[in-house]
């Protein structure tokens, strides 16, 4: 359906864009805390002055209409209750769409306590989809002894590749991530599993496998990052 493919593609193409702008924008909010949080210890300054010294009022009063303190005042606060009516207004569909979202996602990463439960995570990925052998793939291969490395593991060795039983899930924990240097993934035809540390793990596949791996993931600990 060429018209549907092209109204999504629009759809798409201009969700894609506003949200680069939100964030772009809402980047700012950093620094505007720190102004906020000056403006505040300014006014505690002028405060303490006013009810600690009243003859000095006179200053202040001078000061603040010298500067036209007041009109500037009042156009910042209705501006941030404007902003936050705004943001008020909008929460609930802000909440639907990230619902929405997370319906497709097919990425994760989680965060065990240590090596050990991810390594019980992972063997529960391999009953639950019944995968009998990963593809081992480095990021960069450079200098690796792929030759040492699969007689290690128990694997073969398959250009650039080592296939290994999932069997030998130990092997990989003891032989590979004992290096902290080796980045690498584990892929198979129901998901890839790229390890940043032994402990932190990112799972990409199809939704309803993610959704799997989150579930699984929750039996041993593991902290979902919704990135």
């Amino acid at each position: 359906m060429p018209e549907l493919d092209a109204k999504l593609s629009k759809v798409f193409d201009s969700f894609n864009k506003n949200l680069y702008k939100t964030n772009k924008i809402t980047e700012t909010y950093i620094p505007l805390v720190e102004i906020f949080e000056n403006i505040s210890k300014d006014l505690e300054v002028i405060n303490n002055i006013h009810e600690k010294e009243p003859l000095l009022d006179v200053y202040l009063e001078e000061e603040i209409k010298k500067r036209d303190l007041i009109p500037l005042y009042k156009k910042m606060h209705v501006l941030i209750q404007q902003i936050k009516q705004d943001i008020d207004t909008f929460e609930k569909e802000l909440q639907h769409g990230n619902q929405l979202l997370e319906t497709f996602r097919s990425h994760r990463k989680i965060i065990f306590e240590n090596a050990k439960k991810s390594k019980e995570f992972i063997n529960k990925i391999i009953d639950s989809f019944n995968i009998s052998e990963f593809v081992l793939k480095f990021n960069v291969v450079g200098t690796i002894d792929l030759n040492t490395i699969a007689t290690h593991i128990e694997g073969r060795k398959v250009g650039t590749d080592i296939i290994v039983p999932s069997a030998n899930l130990d092997l990989i924990y003891e032989e590979v991530l004992k290096s902290n240097n080796l980045k690498f993934r584990l892929v198979s035809e129901s998901v890839v599993i790229y390890f940043e540390k032994d402990n932190v793990l990112v799972i990409d596949g199809t939704s309803k496998k993610v959704k799997i791996c989150d579930s699984a993931a929750a039996d041993f600990g593991g902290k979902l990052l919704e990135e």
